[in-house]
């Protein structure tokens, strides 16, 4: 039975959590890397270079890299967090702000990365983009550097291939703690 259990936590965990997270981050090719510059260090906001995206690249996925700081003498059951606006334009439109959250999740890292799955493009207009970040409130976590990863040809994640994992998954731990 233990056997049995440890498959199925193996094959959830493939079919669930790691199948997302390269589908979402890892899957089609980067088509370009655009650096984002500060421009309100009080602030904390970040404005990109304008980019290009083409209809050929469909589907594309949006991913911001990020690093920060923060003073590592703070409450261990409060690590920071910060909320955040992306405001992508095309041509000098903006779109609806995609809201996003940097959380360190611990204080025992004060130099946290983050990586934020923004927007998954399925059809894209071609045009010149650029990508404005505003925080929220004042930042907890102020930070250092930005980057906008462009990725063309990304995978949609199925939904269903990833409940079924997740079952799988959490029939192998029922499976564990029976035995």
């Amino acid at each position: 039975m233990k056997t049995i259990s440890l498959i199925l936590l193996a094959t959830g965990i493939f079919l669930g959590p790691v199948y997302w997270i390269y589908a979402k981050f890892y899957s089609g090719s980067v088509a370009v890397v655009v650096p984002l510059a500060k421009q309100d260090a009080a602030a904390g906001t970040w404005r990109s270079a304008e980019f290009n995206m083409t209809a050929d690249m469909a589907p594309v996925g949006l991913i911001l890299k990020s690093q920060g700081s923060f003073a590592p003498n703070m409450d261990e059951g409060r690590p920071p967090k910060d909320m955040y606006a992306a405001m992508l334009s095309r041509n000098g439109e903006v779109a609806k702000p995609l809201g996003f959250e940097l959380n360190a999740g611990s204080t025992g890292n004060s130099n946290p990365v983050f990586k934020s799955h923004l927007v998954l493009f399925q059809v894209v207009k071609e045009g010149r983009y650029r990508l404005e970040i505003l925080p929220a409130n004042a930042p907890s976590i102020p930070l250092n550097r930005v980057e906008l990863e462009v990725r063309q040809h990304l995978v949609d994640p199925k939904p269903n291939l990833v409940m079924v994992g997740i079952l799988v998954l959490v029939l192998g731990l029922l499976g564990l703690v029976m035995v």
